[in-house]
C-alpha cells in the first residue's frame, strides 16, 4: 500500500513539474519575442496554439493564422458584391476581419502608386486677330483706313486716276462730280473782252462691285455750256442735257500682299445718248481699254493708270474733221491723313491727236463724315491744253454714297 501511494506520489510530482517547466519555458520565450520587438499579435500566433484554424482575439479583431487560403469576400451593406478571391496568399501581411457587422476585410498591404513623370500640358488655343471689316474702306499699313470713293468716271480711284482696288462683293455707290470751268480760249485762240463761255459737266454714276475682284460702272452725264463769240460761230451757243453715256467694268488681276501691289485692266463703251447737232455728245460709239497699278508706301498710296480710246468718226459742225484716237495716263497719290481725311495729288494728261493735248495738276481732298458719305474737292490746274476748249483752272466738287 504504501508502495503504491509513493509510485502515485512520484508521478504526481513529475506531472507537476513537467507542466512548470513548461509554462516558465514558454513565459521565457515570449519575453525574447518581445525583447526582438515582435508584437502580441505575432507572439499569440507563435505560443497561441499549434493546430490550423485557430484564432486569436486581440483589439476586437479575429487574425486568422491560415496562409493557404484567404475568405471570401462578403457582400458590404452598399449592397455591390465582389467575387470571392482564392488562391495562396503572397503577402507578408496578416489579413484583418473587421468584427462589425458588415465583416469588412483589410489588408495591411501598403499600396505603391506609380510615380509621376510627366505633368499634363495645357493646351494652347490659338484666337484669330482681331479685324474689322468695314464696307467701303481698306487698312493702309493696319492702323489708318481709306475710303474707296469713285473718281469722275465712277471707278473706284481719286478725282480723275483710277486705283486698282475693288469695293467688297456685292456693294454699289452712288454719287456725282460737278465740273466747271471758265472757257477763255477755243483751240489755241484766246477769247477777247467781249467774248466769254463757261461749261459745266455732273457726270452721275452707279458702280457696283460683281465680285469682290470685278466692278461695273455706268455714268451719265449731265451738261451745260454757254459759249458767246460771234467770232467762232454767228449766234451765241448755250446747250443743256444729258451727255453720252459710258458702262465700264474693271477687274482686279492680282495683289501681292507682300508687296502691297495690286493690278487691274478694265473696258469702256461710250454710247451716243447725247445730241451731236447740239454739241451735247460725238454722235458715235467709243471702245476704251485700260490698266490700272497700285502700291502702298508706308502711309502712302500711288495709283498709275494707261489707257487708249478708239473714237467714233463724228460728222458735225463741231467736229467738221472728225476726232482722232485719244491715249491718257494718270498719276495719282493719296494720304490717309485720318480715318475721315484723304489728301490727293494727281497728274492728269491726254494725247488726243487734231484735238490737242492737256496736262492737269490736281490737287484734292476728301473727307468722310462717316462711311456711308464722302465729300471731295479738288482743283485742277492747267499746265498746258491746246485741246478745243482751254481753261486756266477748273473746279470740281464729289459726293460718294456708300451702300450694302
Amino acid at each position: 500500500m504504501k508502495k503504491n501511494t509513493t509510485i502515485a506520489a512520484a508521478v504526481a510530482a513529475l506531472l507537476i513539474s513537467s507542466m512548470v517547466y513548461a509554462q516558465s519555458y514558454n513565459a521565457g520565450s515570449t519575453q525574447q519575442l518581445q525583447q526582438y520587438g515582435f508584437s502580441k499579435t505575432a507572439q499569440s500566433a507563435a505560443y497561441g496554439g499549434r493546430n490550423e484554424g485557430y484564432g486569436v482575439q486581440e483589439n476586437g479583431y479575429s487574425i486568422s493564422a491560415d496562409a493557404d487560403s484567404l475568405p471570401p469576400i462578403i457582400t458590404s451593406e452598399s449592397g455591390g458584391s465582389l467575387p470571392s478571391i482564392s488562391g495562396k496568399n503572397t503577402s507578408n501581411a496578416p489579413v484583418v476581419k473587421s468584427k462589425s457587422k458588415s465583416n469588412e476585410i483589410y489588408s495591411q498591404d501598403s499600396v505603391s502608386l506609380p510615380p509621376v513623370t510627366t505633368l499634363p500640358v495645357p493646351s494652347r488655343t490659338a484666337l484669330p486677330p482681331l479685324y474689322s471689316d468695314t464696307m467701303m474702306t481698306v487698312p493702309v499699313e493696319e492702323s489708318v483706313t481709306r475710303v474707296l470713293a469713285c473718281n469722275m468716271g465712277g471707278f473706284t480711284g481719286l478725282v480723275e486716276t483710277i486705283s486698282a482696288d475693288v469695293s467688297k462683293a456685292g456693294s454699289f455707290k452712288l454719287g456725282f462730280h460737278s465740273s466747271w470751268f471758265e472757257i477763255d480760249r477755243v483751240y489755241d485762240r484766246t477769247l477777247s473782252n467781249n467774248e466769254s463761255g463757261d461749261m459745266l459737266t455732273i457726270p452721275l454714276y452707279f458702280n457696283y462691285a460683281l465680285t469682290d475682284d470685278l466692278e461695273m460702272v455706268y455714268t451719265i452725264p449731265i451738261v451745260d455750256y454757254t459759249i458767246k463769240s460771234r467770232i467762232l460761230w454767228k449766234n451765241d451757243i448755250s446747250e443743256s442735257g444729258c451727255g453720252d453715256s459710258t458702262l465700264g467694268f474693271k477687274y482686279k488681276v492680282f495683289d501681292n500682299p507682300t508687296y502691297q501691289t495690286r493690278g487691274a485692266v478694265g473696258i469702256g463703251f461710250k454710247f451716243p445718248t447725247g445730241s451731236d447737232d447740239k454739241g451735247l455728245g460725238t454722235g458715235e460709239t467709243d471702245f476704251t481699254i485700260f490698266t490700272a497699278f497700285s502700291k502702298n508706301f508706308e502711309k502712302v498710296v500711288a495709283h498709275l493708270n494707261l489707257g487708249y480710246t478708239m473714237t467714233g468718226d463724228p460728222n458735225t459742225q463741231f467736229y467738221p474733221n472728225g476726232l482722232a484716237d485719244k491715249f491718257f495716263y494718270n498719276i495719282g497719290i493719296e494720304y490717309p491723313h485720318t480715318h475721315n481725311v484723304t489728301v490727293m495729288a494727281e497728274i492728269a494728261g491726254e494725247d488726243w491727236g487734231a484735238e490737242g493735248n492737256k496736262v492737269d495738276v490736281i490737287p484734292g481732298i476728301r473727307y468722310s463724315p462717316t462711311e456711308n458719305f464722302s465729300f471731295e474737292v479738288a482743283v485742277p490746274i492747267a499746265i498746258t491744253n491746246d485741246q478745243r476748249y482751254g481753261y486756266n483752272y477748273r473746279l470740281v466738287l464729289g459726293l460718294n454714297t456708300f451702300f450694302q
